[in-house]
This record gives structure tokens, C-alpha cells and sequence, in this order.
């Protein structure tokens, strides 16, 4: 049984390792490996060249919207370590991003949390919080720079 989990995460691992190539087309191949890694992935994606998602956890999950565009080099963790008294917690979860959001180069999102729809993400943020619809972030961490109509 211990087995079987392994290779079903060495799978995933494969097609995302694979996604992330620069030669890949961003409209066509990285996002059809990534829904082959098990990404729920929806139409009209772009993603962009090195984008890393997480392999690790208990049952990660991505739900990823329409028309939503994950530019090169972001960091998508799903897992990481909480501290608590007495110790560290695990903790694992689902990323959600709503439809029309854009996600700038080299941004990163620590953790799984909810992003709205229509929403503009700026280059180089870190994303540890929550996002509502019809925002723009900016900064590490991000915070909202402007409400979008």
C-alpha cells in the first residue's frame, strides 16, 4: 500500500518535473502535463516556463479557474509546518484561484489559501493570505494595492 502512494506521487512529480521546460508551449503542453499531474486546471490557461507546484502533502489539491495565467518562475506550496505550543503541525490543503487572475514572475503562494476571481497578482509577491475578488496585490508580503472594478 505504502508503495502504491509512492508511485502515485512519483506520476505526479514526472509531469510537473516535465511541465516546467522552457520549450513546452504555455498555451498547449505545460498546461496538458499539468492536468496529467492530477491539476484541476481550467480553460484557457497559460503557464509560463519553471512554474513550480507542490508534490508533497496528504491529498494537495489545486483548483485553478478560467482563463487564469501563472506567469514563469512562481512558487505554488500547498503543504509547510505551523508552529503551535509544544511543537511544529503539518498541515496540508487545497490552493483555489478564482477565473481572470494573473499571477506575475516570480511571485510565490506559502500556502494554501483562496485567491477571488478577477484578480492581478504583481511581480515578485509573496502571497500568505486570503485574496477577495476584483483585487490587485503587490509586496511581501502582499497586500491589497488597489480594488479592481
Amino acid at each position: 500500500m505504502g508503495s502504491q502512494h509512492y508511485f502515485k506521487r512519483l506520476r505526479k512529480f514526472f509531469f510537473l518535473r516535465l511541465s516546467m521546460s522552457k520549450w513546452w508551449s504555455s498555451k498547449l503542453i505545460r498546461p496538458t502535463l499539468v492536468r496529467m499531474a492530477g491539476v484541476k486546471l481550467g480553460k484557457n490557461a497559460h503557464i509560463g516556463a519553471n512554474v513550480s507546484f507542490d508534490t508533497l502533502g496528504i491529498k494537495p489539491r489545486y483548483d485553478i479557474g478560467d482563463n487564469v495565467t501563472i506567469t514563469m518562475n512562481c512558487v505554488l506550496l500547498i503543504h509547510g509546518f505551523e508552529y503551535v505550543m509544544g511543537g511544529k503541525k503539518w498541515y496540508a490543503g487545497v490552493l483555489t484561484i478564482g477565473d481572470n487572475v494573473f499571477i506575475g514572475a516570480g511571485s510565490i503562494i506559502v500556502k494554501p489559501i483562496t485567491i477571488g476571481s478577477n484578480v492581478i497578482i504583481a511581480a515578485g509577491s509573496v502571497v500568505t493570505k486570503d485574496i477577495p475578488d476584483n483585487s490587485m496585490v503587490a509586496g511581501v508580503p502582499a497586500k491589497i494595492i488597489r480594488k479592481l472594478e
